[in-house]
């Protein structure tokens, strides 16, 4: 099994990042199958991946690929089955929000920073969720890129980091 299967059915949120992720890693490839092959797939160790598993990824790679430029996401965007699963958790966070006590003190933590991050996209995010996802996923690459993240930043990220685990919890329930 695949490891974005494996992270869909464990953590949704974590499937949604990664998929974010692999978007990135195939645009930055210019979503070429041959560049992908020579400088991901076969630098991985073999004792981590056999020949049978580096094909699999390999025909999963493509079919990613064949699916973005289907939907014209060479540039930017998301898959949009990606984004099914993000209004899935959308709808279920409003759910909880009317019914989980629990859910709800968490929300109301996050929902300055959530609001604050909704209003600096500029009319690109309007939904929550959304903006819980693309904080954790910019946290992420900051990371990689060596940037230094302020702590009131990851103050405010650890928010949305218990919403989006509260919510893959209680998904994985229903």
């Amino acid at each position: 099994m695949l490891l974005a299967e494996k992270k869909k059915q464990q953590n949704l949120s974590e499937y949604i990042i990664y998929m974010y992720q692999t978007e990135a890693l195939l645009r930055s490839f210019d979503l070429d199958i041959a560049q992908i092959k020579a400088r991901v797939i076969d630098n991985i160790p073999r004792k981590s991946l056999n020949d049978e598993g580096k094909a699999a990824l390999l025909d999963w790679y493509r079919g990613i690929i064949s699916e973005m430029k289907s939907e014209n996401l060479e540039k930017e965007g998301h898959l949009s089955f990606v984004q099914s699963e993000v209004k899935r958790l959308s709808d279920l966070s409003l759910q909880l929000q009317v019914e989980d006590e629990n859910y709800r003190v968490l929300f109301n933590r996050a929902r300055p920073a959530i609001r604050a991050s909704i209003v600096e996209s500029e009319g690109l995010i309007n939904d929550p969720i959304q903006a819980c996802l693309n904080g954790v996923f910019g946290l992420l690459l900051a990371r990689l890129n060596g940037k230094e993240i302020m702590d009131e930043t990851l103050a405010q990220l650890d928010h949305f980091g218990n919403v989006l685990s509260y919510l893959s919890v209680k998904v994985r329930g229903n």
